[in-house]
């Protein structure tokens, strides 16, 4: 006889605990707002400009200027994305250590002198993604009580950038934390 049947206590739920590194909490809080970020964006293109009751315009939503930062960087991120994963699957472009694009001088000496123009648009976009990946580093710490600190901006750097090397395809270039230089290996979404 089972324990709990014989008792007629068979219809309890039973209780996980799951314990969690600090370590592990504030990843799951850094990268949390940052999808919070994402669904903020999508969640404000759908806000109608009428009021449906009354016909008239509706006011528009009130935020800091951190905030509308943050959500147009992560609007521009959007836009720029599929640039993004052509520079990087072309090998012009990868994940650096630090959370940041690295345009690799290697792989575009010979794309800047035979055609300048795309060379130029590599630069101009990974300088733009650098940016928003900075504003919304800048966003997640102010508003993160934890991170509210001197290392603050140096632990939201390296969560972001493990997110942003776990995300990188197959044989994109991602540079590992000891700086090392490698194509990647594995499925995306697994470092």
């Amino acid at each position: 006889m089972g324990g709990c049947a014989s008792l007629g206590l068979g219809g309890l739920v039973a209780t996980r605990i799951v314990v969690r590194s600090a370590r592990q909490s504030l990843r799951d809080q850094v990268l949390g707002a940052y999808d919070e970020l994402g669904e903020e964006v999508f969640a404000l293109a759908g806000v109608r400009s009428i009021d449906p009751v009354t016909g008239k315009p509706a006011p528009a939503p009130v935020m800091t200027e951190s905030q509308r930062l943050a959500l147009a960087a992560r609007r521009s991120m959007e836009f720029n994305r599929d640039d993004v994963l052509r520079f990087k699957r072309l090998g012009y472009v990868g994940e650096g250590a630090d959370g940041f694009l690295v345009v690799l001088e290697d792989e575009t000496k010979t794309l800047q002198e035979e055609n300048p123009w795309l060379f130029m648009l590599v630069r101009d976009v990974v300088a733009e993604e650098n940016e928003d990946r900075r504003r919304i580093a800048s966003r997640i710490v102010e508003t993160t009580l934890e991170l509210q600190g001197e290392k603050g901006p140096e632990m939201t750097q390296a969560i972001l950038a493990e997110k942003y090397r776990q995300e990188a395809e197959p044989g994109m270039k991602i540079q590992l934390p000891d700086g090392t230089w490698v194509a990647k290996v594995g499925s995306a979404g697994g470092a």
